[in-house]
């Protein structure tokens, strides 16, 4: 046996030459091969393209179907025309479904997101984000048969944080006006999607350096815009708490100057009449104000208050009447009501009440109805006993509730939307059944219900036009006939 250092020197000298070996061989003997550039598109993958940080706004548009006849019935905006998610429409609508439920009419597929529909002259138009392409998208369509029409869109890029797109656009008869996910505004011509004008809020009132400028909530932008007379009303809180925008020109006639740095949250802005003054009312991140909607002062804080700033509010708050409100917070936060006083010194606010979800009205996202004396909702999986359940309060009092459907019978997590026509309430959870309740008074009664698919967060407002009901969930939205047949079954 060769010794213990001379048995080491051959293994290594053994290991040199065969890597000297290889060496060369790699060198002059192997065999040659032809060098491709890579093209985009060879390995069946989508093109990749740079995106800008600089984005614009309504940059691109698409023509994809043909305008078809104009169908009764509208839901111009968030919570409907009159702002209370009523549908005064005077269509029949059925009493009770069979077991088939509720036809199908269209169904379509978006992006991830909880964007509700606007409608009107017979058209839907939703806002969705495409990830493949990077786009924030107008999509417009048929609401007869769901064919798409156009879409206005443009690049901007960013992570996916529980989905998407979360606004509803504002629709009349001249103008449609929509907030992206990143605060950035589009107005364009309902008809044939022509770009009027933009803005991008968070470049334009977003303080540089300062916490409580930055303009796009955590969870993207969740306030849906609102037109008024013609004027475009948005909150982007930052350098200006509101703001008006002429929507024929683009340009901005009036804001609101924004001292305590109040912040957008996932609220709307709602107009209410308030001894006797129209005001918008919006319950930012830091406190609700009334804002003047009229006169020569408008665009003027009225009033205001700290006292009730939850750190999460998605609910818009409801006019209760007798100049009372009250406004909603999430995550348990639960509700207040808050008292708007005038006497000769101008408008006051003040908190008389406020309670948590478990002791009182409350809701996660959804905003109440209030039809007649009573708020009906469902409350939230943090309310205690009464949890996703669906309740009613009368408006005097916001801690017992008249009527709640049961332990037996909760809905989802709490987190589905609903809506009104008449004396019928239409009721949508998480996964994706319909009911439909008749109203009595303060009791809603049961009347039918059906599984309308397997859905994946339905959290999205539904709306109501002429026959059609639309709903989605986070990839689909469906055009549904609750029409009245003419045999009732």
């Amino acid at each position: 046996m060769l010794p213990g250092r001379t048995k080491i020197a051959v293994v290594t000298g053994f290991i040199a030459l065969l890597f000297t070996g290889v060496l060369l061989w790699w060198i002059f003997a192997r065999p040659s091969y032809n060098v491709v550039e890579r093209v985009p598109g060879l390995d069946n993958r989508p093109p990749q393209r740079q995106i800008s940080d600089s984005v614009v706004i309504g940059e691109f548009f698409d023509t994809l179907g043909t305008a078809e006849e104009l169908l009764p019935g509208s839901w111009p905006r968030f919570r409907g025309a009159d702002f209370d998610n009523i549908s005064k429409d005077p269509t029949p609508l059925a009493e009770a479904w069979d077991t088939s439920g509720p036809p199908i009419v269209w169904q379509t597929i978006l992006g991830e997101g909880y964007a509700g529909p606007a409608v009107l002259n017979g058209r839907v138009y939703v806002l969705d984000y495409n990830e493949r392409r990077k786009a924030d998208m107008l999509r417009c369509f048929s609401l007869k048969s769901g064919t798409e029409l156009w879409r206005r869109w443009y690049n901007v890029e960013f992570k996916r944080n529980h989905g998407y797109s979360r606004t509803i656009p504002a629709v009349t008869d001249k103008y449609v006006v929509t907030i992206g996910p990143r605060s950035h505004v589009m107005c364009v011509d309902p008809v044939n999607g022509n770009l009027l004008w933009s803005i991008d809020l968070e470049k334009e009132y977003g303080i540089p350096g300062k916490v409580k400028g930055k303009i796009t909530p955590e969870f993207y932008t969740g306030q849906c815009p609102l037109i008024d007379n013609d004027v475009a009303i948005l909150a982007p809180g930052g350098k200006a708490l509101m703001i008006g925008v002429d929507c024929a020109t683009g340009k901005v006639i009036w804001k609101t100057p924004n001292p305590d740095s109040l912040r957008m949250s996932h609220t709307s802005i709602i107009p209410m009449t308030i001894h006797g003054k129209k005001m918008y009312v919006y319950a930012a991140l830091g406190g609700v104000c009334g804002i003047s909607a009229e006169g020569n002062d408008i665009g003027k804080v009225l009033w205001k208050t700290t006292d009730w700033s939850p750190s999460i509010a998605v609910a818009s708050p409801v006019y209760l009447g007798n100049s009372e409100l009250v406004a909603f917070g999430s995550y348990g936060a639960g509700a207040a009501r808050i008292r708007i006083s005038k006497d000769e010194s101008g408008y006051s606010a003040a908190v008389i009440e406020q309670h948590k979800a478990s002791g009182g009205i409350a809701n996660e996202q959804q905003t109440p109805i209030l039809k007649s004396d009573h708020l009906w909702t469902v409350l939230p999986e943090n309310a205690g006993p009464l949890k996703r359940q669906l309740v009613c309060y009368n408006k005097s009092d916001l801690v017992i509730p008249v009527w709640s459907s049961g332990k037996e019978n909760r809905y989802g997590k709490g987190m589905g939307p609903f809506i009104l026509s008449g004396n019928k309430l239409y009721l949508l959870d998480d996964e994706g059944t319909l009911y439909l309740f008749r109203i009595e008074n303060n009791t809603a009664v049961l009347v039918s219900s059906h599984k309308i698919m397997d859905a994946i967060e339905a959290w999205s407002p539904m709306a109501i036009a002429g026959k059609y009901l639309i709903m989605r969930d986070a990839h689909n939205m469906l055009c549904l006939d609750i029409s009245k047949k003419d045999q009732e079954y």
